[in-house]
């Protein structure tokens, strides 16, 4: 080979690396590989000056913790055709892109976005103050609630707390609101003698339930002879369990329960004796017979190891204890839903469905019906706190929950409207 011929081939070999590199820098500056964001202080936490190799270890880390847990990557293939493990290296150039700790937040925001649900988040300093004080107020009975948080190491781990700017004393504790803080409840008669109308916004926490549950059972004595009573749920993500199970106990007469099968993956957080999050009284896939398992989808199998059945028992003689709390309704009882109907409120919508408690009125609900607390966790360097998913439940038909929803008897378009008459879902339970 002459010197000539070598030069003309070192010169095409330094052309193409030249346009490689220049296709990768183009091809990098796509905007869904980026992403923008204000100061760390407003987002509630401060800038520890990562680097990417920090920052590509904790996503490595949280990845092993989702394949480890989390139990719906296949239903997010299905319904919104996003296969998040093989997006891997997508999303590790976006956060290589990162300039610094907000961004790095707001990488991981976006990342976790793409599995598509509300359990799964990345907290900034607001929300982990609020699940702080959430938390501390749930345990505010005992003597001393510090005791049983330090149960969770997001919230005595010193670097992770600093990271929030946050330390958890009674001074600052003044200043921040519980999750669920206000169910924002509205009654109203809509047709005099007929038709009455409830609603809230969210399954409000144990002390503000406490509040309302004056107000509802006030309100339920004075409509009980109406031929219908109309509860809107539409857009509430969940909250406390106890909001809904107190109407439901005033409003039937008789008890009610309903049974939910949930699988889980043989995961270290599960099964590790002293994590808050341990599983109990769970039996392995394995027992189940092959007629029961052919009635699940085929995941149940292969992907999961244990399974517990949740029953929901809902007794008014609990509550009505004295002829003075009875609330004898006779009328029919209507739920309005839609896709914003999430977490504890598709556990309202769901048991109410199956139960014959109510007609299910609007669009399909978001799911996620869960029973097991959900876990938290910090990530290894950036000490952010991560909140996923770990439980698959089922619908009484075998269906994902978190696919298939719950699915009104009525299907209607669930769009509020200020004025009754115009809204379809009001509407349809006045003329049903």
């Amino acid at each position: 080979m002459t010197r000539k011929q070598k030069r003309k081939i070192a010169l095409s070999i330094i052309a193409i690396f030249l346009a490689i590199f220049g296709i990768e820098r183009i091809y990098n500056l796509n905007s869904e590989f980026h992403v923008t964001a204000m100061d760390a202080s407003y987002y509630g936490f401060i800038d520890a000056r990562l680097t990417t190799d920090e920052k590509l270890y904790d996503f490595e880390y949280l990845c092993d913790v989702l394949e480890e847990n989390y139990p719906f990557f296949k239903v997010n293939k299905r319904l919104n055709n996003v296969d998040w493990l093989a997006n891997k290296n997508k999303y590790k150039r976006i956060i290589r892109n990162t300039k610094n700790d907000a961004e790095f937040y707001m990488a991981m925001d976006k990342i976790l976005n793409d599995l598509h649900n509300g359990h799964v988040n990345i907290l900034d300093g607001n929300s982990y103050r609020k699940l702080y004080k959430t938390y501390y107020t749930y345990y505010s009975s005992s003597s001393d609630p510090y005791r049983y948080l330090s149960k969770y190491d997001v919230f005595t781990n010193p670097f992770v707390m600093n990271r929030y700017q946050f330390s958890g004393t009674q001074e600052e504790l003044k200043n921040v609101d519980v999750l669920s803080n206000d169910a924002k409840l509205e009654t109203k008669i809509l047709i005099k003698d007929k038709v009455a109308y409830m609603k809230f916004s969210s399954m409000a926490n144990y002390s503000t339930s406490q509040e309302d549950r004056e107000k509802i059972k006030e309100f339920l004595n004075e409509v009980q002879d109406y031929e219908k009573l109309i509860i809107d749920i539409r857009g509430n993500g969940g909250g406390d369990n106890s909001y809904w199970e107190y109407i439901v106990a005033l409003l039937t007469d008789k008890p009610l329960h309903f049974s939910y099968y949930a699988f889980f993956k043989d995961s270290h957080l599960n099964t590790y004796n002293l994590s808050p999050y341990k599983l109990t009284n769970v039996k392995t896939v394995k027992i189940l017979n092959e007629q029961t398992l052919s009635q699940f989808p085929e995941e149940v199998t292969t992907d999961f190891d244990y399974y517990n059945r949740y029953t929901i028992n809902i007794n008014p003689w609990t509550l009505n204890v004295n002829s003075f709390d009875y609330i004898a309704f006779k009328g029919k009882i209507y739920i309005l839903v839609d896709r914003g109907v999430f977490s504890t409120a598709e556990k309202f919508a769901s048991f109410a469905k199956d139960t014959g408690f109510a007609t299910l009125i609007g669009e399909p609900t978001g799911g996620e019906r869960v029973f097991e607390e959900i876990p938290l966790i910090y990530l290894p360097n950036s000490k952010f706190v991560v909140r996923f998913s770990r439980e698959l439940g089922l619908n009484a038909d075998g269906t994902i929950n978190m696919e298939t929803k719950t699915t009104p008897h009525i299907l209607v378009d669930p769009t509020y409207n200020e004025d009754f008459t115009k809204d379809a879902c009001i509407q349809a339970a006045i003329n049903d």
